[in-house]
């Protein structure tokens, strides 16, 4: 086997290790199916590699579009693993109309209009339109972290860097045969390149899925484990980064609870004052804007930081949500027990710590309280 042969070998071998490392990640995450789509891709990878290595099958034109069939599968499998991870579904559609279009075209240099270069042309820039179409799926979803920034302008870069091989493999001596040109130092560079490449967009890849670990695995940790919010270290962690920022922008927090929550638990038992604080959870959770910040920080107590809001604007927040668990909902409580809530608005000064924040919030609430309850202080 020559020196050739081996170096060529680097690229499937890189691509198995990379099927079996993504195929036993996903075997601990199934619910993550872009890993288990991003094995499939490295796997058609490494086969289309080793069927143009070992010239399998070998008559030359069945080799050709096998080792394409095989390029296009998983250029199609990675560019919906990319789209599923940051939530973008559909991806296959564009993705057969690419992969269509250049089997086509690469059936028809080699079949009806036999042209080597222009062949290779047109794979390199429909792989170049591969990988940008991929980067503009992950440009859809609006992610901004700064692992989908990579990723984006890795996709990019790898795209664009199929062009100029394009054009140099025009350029070249146009009566090269086809084993000629596989001996050549052009194609030997452009393998390495290519596993740079691979190397680069897998590794990238890999550094993903563990930041998505960590996050879901911190995301867990600061959900409350009885209501659809935040449990109070993620309250106070999400809060606290709003508060730190130097924003002079107006903020109010609004502390509530379950009135005569002890008196529900005693008359009717623990599971039913569960499902009274879950209610009054989702209904917080049904309230609150998108930038809210909303936790359960203990028992029936909840807070709720409102970005941009004014006390006034707090205070209407308040009444809504006061009004709906007023309202009640049928099989929550037996009749004729009304749930009733008390809330108490304090709203942000300057240099304002959060605990001097929620302090002044719980003075409030319990100012709601001694006022008669089921009503707003603020």
């Amino acid at each position: 086997m020559t020196g050739v042969k081996l170096f060529t070998l680097l690229n499937p071998s890189i691509g198995l290790i990379f099927t079996l490392v993504f195929v036993l990640l996903w075997l601990n995450q199934k619910h993550r199916v872009y890993i288990l789509l991003m094995g499939g891709a490295c796997f058609a990878f490494s086969l289309a590699m080793l069927v143009q290595i070992f010239q399998i099958p070998p008559d030359v034109g069945a080799n050709t579009l096998l080792a394409n069939v095989l390029y296009l599968g998983s250029l199609g499998l990675f560019t919906e693993s990319v789209s599923r991870r940051v939530g973008v579904r559909g991806s296959y559609v564009g993705s057969l109309v690419i992969s269509a279009g250049i089997f086509l075209s690469v059936f028809n240099f080699f079949y009806i209009d036999r042209d080597l270069h222009t062949r290779i042309f047109v794979v390199s820039t429909g792989f170049c339109i591969f990988l940008c179409y991929a980067a503009l799926r992950m440009r859809l979803a609006g992610r901004t972290q700064p692992i989908d920034r990579v990723i984006f302008w890795l996709l990019l870069l790898a795209g664009l860097h199929f062009l100029p091989r394009a054009v140099l493999t025009l350029m070249m001596d146009g009566t090269l045969t086809s084993d000629a040109f596989g001996r050549s130092m052009f194609w030997t560079g452009l393998n390495f390149s290519l596993i740079v490449i691979v190397l680069m967009l897998c590794l990238t890849f890999l550094l993903a899925i563990t930041l998505d670990i960590i996050e879901d695995l911190r995301t867990e940790r600061n959900r409350d484990a009885l209501v659809p919010l935040l449990n109070r270290r993620g309250f106070e962690e999400q809060a606290s980064a709003y508060l730190a920022r130097a924003l002079p922008e107006r903020a109010c927090l609004v502390f509530c609870d379950i009135d005569h929550f002890k008196a529900i638990n005693d008359t009717y038992g623990h599971g039913v004052g569960d499902g009274v604080i879950r209610a009054f959870g989702r209904w917080i959770g049904e309230a609150v804007r998108r930038d809210d910040v909303a936790g359960r920080i203990g028992g029936e107590e909840f807070a709720i930081l409102l970005p941009g809001a004014a006390v006034s604007d707090a205070a209407r927040f308040c009444e809504r949500l006061r009004l709906r668990v007023q309202e009640g909902e049928e099989g929550i409580i037996p009749a004729p027990w009304q749930v009733t809530s008390s809330f108490g608005i304090a709203e942000r000064r300057f240099g304002d710590t959060l605990a001097e924040l929620m302090a002044r919030a719980d003075q409030r609430l319990y100012a709601a309280k001694r006022n008669g309850r089921n009503r707003v202080e603020g």
